[in-house]
């Protein structure tokens, strides 16, 4: 934690951690089950996605349902996490512009 009041900060405090902003994604652009997300991102482990789910789950911004007669759930985001859709927007822009030469 930053314990800092800046909204900055406090944002950073949620959507910090790694895979977190892709989790996010996946989430936004319709992936509901724990396998489709990990698909979508690519070299996850299983352990980080199950845990960065639930600190959004704690976070509120995402929802966990159960599957009715499956094992299972489905991950569905809420409002706040909606709200992200433009921001995860133009970072993608901004990547698009800036980060395109970035060295791996």
């Amino acid at each position: 934690m930053y314990n800092q009041f800046c909204p900055i900060a406090k944002a950073t405090e949620i959507l910090g951690e790694r895979w977190t902003i892709l989790i996010l994604r996946e989430l936004l652009m319709g992936g509901r089950r724990f396998n489709t997300l990990q698909r979508g991102l690519g070299d996850i482990s299983p352990a980080i996605l199950t845990k960065r789910l639930k600190a959004l789950e704690d976070w509120g911004m995402v929802i966990r349902r159960k599957i009715p007669g499956q094992r299972g759930y489905e991950y569905y985001p809420t409002d706040a996490c909606e709200a992200l859709l433009p921001v995860l927007i133009s970072l993608g822009e901004w990547g698009i512009v800036w980060a395109q030469h970035t060295i791996l």
